[in-house]
């Protein structure tokens, strides 16, 4: 059971300090809100948001792994970003 709140906060792709250019969603999502007009408006996410393309860091290692076992398979050696964990 995951008792974790799904929102931006606890996202492998949430940037808490987004400086200059830098986005505050890696994943480059946006949330756009409509405050009762057709003209929509976009932002940056924040801790409290969430999305479809949520993931924590240990879903995210998860999936890693993952597609470092199908490149296996294949005959491909998986490159490595970063050393595990």
């Amino acid at each position: 059971m995951n008792i974790i709140k799904r929102t931006c906060a606890t996202c492998c792709a949430f940037n808490p300090a987004p400086h200059g250019d830098d986005p505050a969603c890696l994943n480059l999502t946006f949330i756009t809100e409509h405050h009762g007009t057709q003209q929509a408006v976009g932002r940056d996410p924040g801790p409290a948001d969430w999305c479809p393309s949520h993931m924590t860091h240990k879903e995210d290692r998860a999936e890693d792994v993952a597609i470092a076992g199908f490149w296996q398979r294949l005959g491909i050696e998986p490159k490595r970003g970063r050393l595990p964990d």
